[in-house]
């Protein structure tokens, strides 16, 4: 969904936050729960759908409720033969993901492990630390770089409907592959793709403060020693971790309901 106060892709977290929060669509209760919260998200407000619409559609599970509301959104805007959603935090639920969309192309970007960490470490900020809490966060920026990348190395290995890519080669040569990724999902490449409208998202800023040469020691180490631990041990650890914890909404879930901004 693209959005200027959104960095101009606005991320739909519908299956990491919401199909999570609200599991049992079939339930009334729980879709009434559902159908309130997601209505008043950023993200829908987005797609300009009326509330009442999604009740009037009643869908009976997460895969109809998102599929229809693309759909529609879609038919709307006047471009009803695909649409793209884009979550980073749906990448380990791909494989479900590809079971309940059949139809649907996959475009998995890896980036270097030590870069993702770095720009993770300097989104933190200056906020002083203990260095427990520092090699703490270390630590798991490191399981979830190594646990993503071979996921999802693996996850286009084997699915035919997916397509693996890196972001340096989209830096080194972006009309190469991107037109590449068109070809792959069946979209017509035109060199207008590569002019953003919007500022560029500052997650990846290029004035950072580098990781010490400290650092960049332990991250190499724990890298090294993580190739070692199974995928499925590894994916398994992650995944009953998050289900251990609440959900936690990022802050502009509801900016525009919470601000009264008018879509």
């Amino acid at each position: 969904m693209q959005s200027e106060d959104h960095f101009g892709v606005h991320e739909s977290i519908y299956f990491s936050h919401f199909a999570r929060a609200y599991p049992d669509l079939a339930n009334e209760s729980v879709f009434h729960a559902f159908a309130e919260a997601f209505t008043e998200s950023d993200y829908y407000l987005l797609t300009g759908i009326e509330k009442g619409w999604l009740y009037e559609r009643r869908p009976r599970d997460h895969a109809e409720a998102f599929r229809a509301v693309m759909d529609e959104m879609a038919s709307r805007g006047g471009t009803a033969e695909a649409w793209v959603e884009k979550t980073p935090q749906h990448s380990l639920l791909a494989e479900e993901l590809a079971s309940a969309f059949p139809d649907a192309r996959f475009v998995a970007i890896l980036r270097e492990p030590r870069a993702v960490i770095a720009s993770h470490l300097g989104l933190l900020g200056e906020t002083p630390v203990s260095r427990r809490a520092h090699l703490i966060e270390l630590a798991r920026l490191c399981v979830s770089c190594s646990l993503h990348e071979r996921f999802l190395k693996r996850f286009c290995r084997d699915h035919p409907q997916a397509l693996l890519t890196r972001y340096e080669a989209l830096i080194a040569e972006p009309e190469t592959e991107t037109e590449r990724i068109c070809t792959f999902i069946g979209a017509q490449f035109t060199p207008s793709m590569l002019e953003l409208p919007w500022s560029r998202n500052t997650s990846f800023r290029a004035n950072r403060p580098d990781p010490s040469a400290a650092d960049r020691f332990l991250i190499g180490a724990m890298l090294t020693a993580l190739r070692a631990v199974p995928l499925r041990t590894l994916r398994s650890w992650v995944v009953k971790r998050q289900m251990r914890q609440p959900v936690e909404w990022p802050t502009w879930t509801w900016r525009r309901r919470d601000s009264g901004v008018a879509v």
